[in-house]
């Protein structure tokens, strides 16, 4: 088996390049963030003064929260879709007469593997990244002068921990169907599109709304702390989870939403012409792949809502000093957006080769990838902006202002910025995917629709 798994990796390291890119980068930001904590902490310690190491407690705690969240988040997403895209080899290997159990194995072995090489790795990285991170920190005034990155032993455990239990946790789900799916459907790369109803599938979604009402109990909780509270500091934290709850609850439900919203924007805005018709169709089928590509940027914007919001209405908070917090969980979700789409550059090269073949004009093929694009980056920021009004919401009630006056100050040039930023990325990301083939070289429409993902 293990032979198997090494052996896979290595023929097939293209098919998982992004995975492990999207890994790097994630343990990279959290072993970074351990060595800033780390310091900041001692930095407050050495000085002695209880104030100070309450608020580095306090920064330590935000800090290694966003960026696992981020993480989490990401290397869930990206992991999951890696599996799903491999159902060919997985096919392959059952009617070779792999048993399931074996299947399953192998797939969370390599997962495993991808997480553990990439947190090793990630050691070396994390240095001059938390060297960067507390220079911008204490610049901002939320370290310590003179703190320095500490780096401890058990950090390599916990972010092993973080990195290679989020990927395995992450494709478990697509390592189950790929092991009970039949190697006739896997082969056939459909294994992952039935829709038949299943003990197993109602239990996940029940998992699901209870994992959501968790969160939606954990904002409320935070609400009624901030309007019981009279304690400043214990408001903030509680402004800070609150928000930090809205965006969870929005991510646990953003595989549900996300093709909902969608399907309505493409039914709901009037087109001329087939492309918009075709780009909302190819969203509301790949909803597996959909959902994949809008939760990264879901994480980016609802984090810039977290980080600018509170600052934009308190002169009591440094707009800096949380863009310095939430530096690296902004990277490690960017990062996890666009390596989404390039994952699926293969099948986005066949649709673009079905389309010409039926008969499309190339404007036309290019005007379905921007608009695929388009509706991405939409639902994207509609549920960036729902995170955005739950943090206002608490906001007001910290506050004692109005809702309106509260998003009236909110940073929406920045928010803005980061919406348009999302829009380029996804339109451009799926346009270069698409034709990422004939950039590297000619291929005819035969070779591109017998390629593999």
């Amino acid at each position: 088996m293990i032979r198997l798994l090494l052996s896979d990796l290595r023929h097939h390291a293209g098919s998982w390049a992004w995975t492990a890119v999207v890994a790097l980068v994630a343990a990279s930001a959290v072993a970074g963030q351990f060595r800033v904590a780390h310091g900041a902490f001692a930095a407050a310690e050495a000085a002695g003064d209880p104030t100070m190491i309450d608020g580095a407690e306090s920064v330590s705690g935000i800090i290694i929260i966003g960026v696992v969240f981020a993480a989490v988040a990401v290397l869930s997403s990206t992991s999951n879709l890696a599996v799903s895209q491999r159902e060919r080899d997985h096919g392959l290997w059952k009617a070779l007469g792999m048993s399931p159990s074996m299947v399953r194995l192998v797939i969370q072995g390599q997962l495993l593997v991808l997480g553990l090489l990439a947190s090793l790795a990630a050691v070396p990285l994390s240095l001059p990244i938390s060297r960067f991170m507390m220079h911008r920190l204490v610049s901002d005034g939320a370290a310590l002068p003179g703190a320095v990155p500490q780096w401890k032993p058990a950090d390599l455990i916990w972010t092993a921990i973080i990195s290679a239990g989020t990927l395995v946790m992450g494709g478990r789900g697509a390592a189950k169907r790929a092991s009970r799916t039949p190697e006739a459907l896997l082969l056939r790369g459909s294994g992952g599109q039935r829709a038949q109803w299943s003990a197993g599938r109602v239990l996940k979604g029940l998992l699901r709304l209870l994992w959501a009402a968790a969160a939606a109990a954990g904002w409320a909780a935070e609400f009624l702390v901030i309007r019981n509270g009279t304690n400043g500091e214990d408001i903030f934290m509680a402004v800070f989870s609150g928000a930090l709850s809205g965006l969870i609850l929005v991510c646990i439900l953003c595989s549900w939403l996300s093709p909902v919203l969608e399907r309505l924007l493409s039914a709901l805005i009037p087109s001329p012409g087939v492309a918009w018709h075709v780009a909302g169709r190819t969203c509301a089928l790949e909803t597996r792949r959909s959902a994949a590509t809008v939760l990264p940027f879901v994480v980016t914007i609802g984090l810039v809502a977290i980080a600018f919001g509170p600052a934009s209405v308190s002169p009591d908070v440094s707009a800096d000093a949380f863009s310095s917090v939430f530096g690296l969980p902004f990277l490690v979700s960017w990062t996890g957006g666009v390596a989404v789409i390039a994952m699926s550059a293969g099948r986005r090269r066949r649709d673009a080769a079905l389309l010409r073949a039926a008969g499309a004009m190339e404007r036309d093929v290019l005007a379905i990838e921007v608009l695929e694009g388009l509706l991405h980056a939409a639902a994207a920021t509609i549920l960036g902006l729902l995170v955005t009004v739950g943090t206002a919401v608490l906001l007001s009630e910290a506050l004692h202002r109005s809702l309106a006056g509260i998003l009236a100050d909110f940073p929406w040039t920045t928010l803005g910025l980061v919406c348009a930023a999302t829009l380029a990325t996804t339109c451009l990301a799926v346009v270069v995917s698409a034709r990422a083939g004939a950039l590297a070289g000619e291929q005819s429409l035969g070779q591109v629709l017998r390629a593999r993902d």
